[in-house]
């Protein structure tokens, strides 16, 4: 066998990951507050670059010194309502049903914008604000609403229950059992893990909220003490799982969140403002961002030219040429995520309606693919997008991620419900069950058949599994022991 070299000419495709392009992409991800963060390192760093909020604030300084009949509170600086807007690209839309962005819609055709955004700004969104509006939303019958306002009351920073429920029931006249019902339906409230009253439950609500717990999730857990230590071999003898198993179980138990509460800590400085304005015009919705936390910046074309007079040398303009192109780059990215940002807000909120018009309840099932459709871009992009960022409405104050629910067929044709809706249909029936009489998971597929939900009986048990809700028999056991204690 003869063995020769040779050369050949081959063509191919492939992706490259710029830099840039890793940069925009990481620029959708970031809430308002985290993108000024970035930029103001880019303006230490890029000398082109110059903050247009500076310049606009010291104008304004100027104008205020001169003009005597301006409000009061605004000389002080408590109103932003007037305040500019950064025209370099659309900041705005009104959500119609052609969702066609709208050039003469003022401000004063909203209702109120300017005090929603001053009073967004001027009051630091806390962990109890935003379970407050969860409250709100979820609860009808005022004694349950005032059994949330005292559980809210005990809700430290991290976002745990921080006193006994016997302790609350001497005090505050109510029942143990409505104080436990009010406080599981909380326990679905974002962030993911709140009104726990301790580690493994706190962990145990967010797999059960994230669909996602099961029995050997939960004997790691209720032995996170072997954990901790890393025995390994201690947790497979309990749960009966080969070590690689096992130690997938245990990566995705670390990825939670032990202090679900601690980034609305009021003691850090980058709480979390509304990154999306939702009000509503008379009969239409209009969204826009929140151009009080976005971060205005500009290219000083002054020092450009200054520049382009010296006479400099080949490295000295190698680094003007990058960091001009740098600089540049970066506002398009920023325009392009504004603009992004926008059309993905303003279709969550054409899809949803119902909510923003009537409340959690009419929450519609819907996933990433169903808005990346309607504005032909990838799901991904509508998933970074939606990361960690808060939309602010007329009901509230809600993470983005909140609107998208899976879908589940209804008995009746063409209709569907949201995951989150059925589970709480289900939790509903069994909590309202019969004495001594517990629902079959038979009886309640016929039940939620009942309420137009179309269910199998296993996906009824698994539902139920997920909620940490035993069968019907345990049930019946514990429905007697507390006959008996009675």
């Amino acid at each position: 066998m003869q063995i020769s070299q040779n050369l050949k000419l081959k063509q191919s495709q492939s992706l490259v990951m710029t830099p840039q392009l890793q940069q925009a992409i990481k620029l959708l991800q970031l809430n308002n507050l985290e993108l000024t963060n970035l930029v103001n390192k880019e303006l230490e760093e890029n000398p082109f670059l110059e903050n247009e909020s500076v310049e606009l604030e010291n104008q304004n300084d100027q104008d205020t010194e001169k003009t005597d009949e301006l409000d009061e509170s605004f000389v002080n600086g408590e109103s932003i309502a007037d305040e500019p807007c950064n025209d370099d690209f659309e900041n705005r839309w009104d959500n119609d049903a052609t969702f066609e962005f709208n050039s003469k819609h003022s401000s004063a055709d909203s209702v109120d914008v300017g005090s929603v955004i001053e009073q967004t700004l001027s009051n630091k969104i806390s962990l109890k604000s935003i379970l407050g509006n969860q409250a709100d939303l979820e609860f009808n019958d005022d004694e349950e609403k005032k059994i949330a306002e005292i559980l809210i009351d005990y809700v430290d920073e991290n976002g745990w229950i921080t006193e006994n429920l016997e302790n609350i029931e001497e005090f505050s006249g109510f029942k143990l059992k409505q104080i436990e019902k009010v406080l599981e339906r909380m326990q679905s409230f974002e962030p993911n893990g709140v009104f726990a009253r301790n580690l493994k439950e706190c962990l145990k609500i967010q797999l059960i909220n994230e669909n996602n717990f099961d029995s050997k999730k939960e004997i790691i857990i209720e032995n996170i003490d072997l954990l901790g230590s890393g025995n390994i071999k201690g947790l497979q003898k309990l749960t009966g799982l080969k070590e690689e198993k096992l130690k997938e179980e245990v990566r995705l138990i670390r990825t939670l969140n032990p202090k679900p509460g601690s980034k609305y800590s009021t003691d850090n400085d980058n709480i979390f403002h509304p990154d999306v304005i939702v009000t509503k015009n008379n009969s239409d919705w209009a969204v826009e961002l929140n151009h009080g936390t976005l971060p205005k910046i500009n290219i000083n074309e002054d020092y450009v030219k200054e520049i382009e007079r010296l006479q400099c040398g080949e490295s000295d303009k190698k680094f003007i040429n990058e960091s001009l192109n740098s600089a540049r780059w970066l506002l398009k990215a920023i325009q392009q995520r504004n603009v992004t940002t926008l059309k993905i807000s303003s279709e969550i909120v054409n899809q949803q309606k119902e909510f923003f018009e009537k409340g959690k309840k009419y929450l519609k099932p819907m996933v990433l693919k169903d808005v990346a459709k309607k504005i032909k871009m990838h799901e991904s992009t509508v998933s970074r997008v939606t990361s960690d960022k808060l939309m602010l409405t007329p009901r509230g104050v809600f993470e983005m991620k909140l609107f998208f629910s899976a879908s589940i067929s209804s008995t009746k044709k063409g209709e569907t419900h949201s995951a989150e809706s059925v589970r709480e249909s289900l939790k509903k029936l069994i909590s309202s069950e019969p004495v001594n009489n517990p629902l079959s998971d038979e009886m309640l597929v016929e039940k939620l058949q009942d309420e137009g939900i179309d269910l199998a009986r296993r996906t009824v048990a698994k539902y139920r599994e997920l909620l940490n809700i035993p069968a019907s028999s345990v049930r019946r056991k514990i429905m007697k022991i507390q006959t008996m204690n009675i």
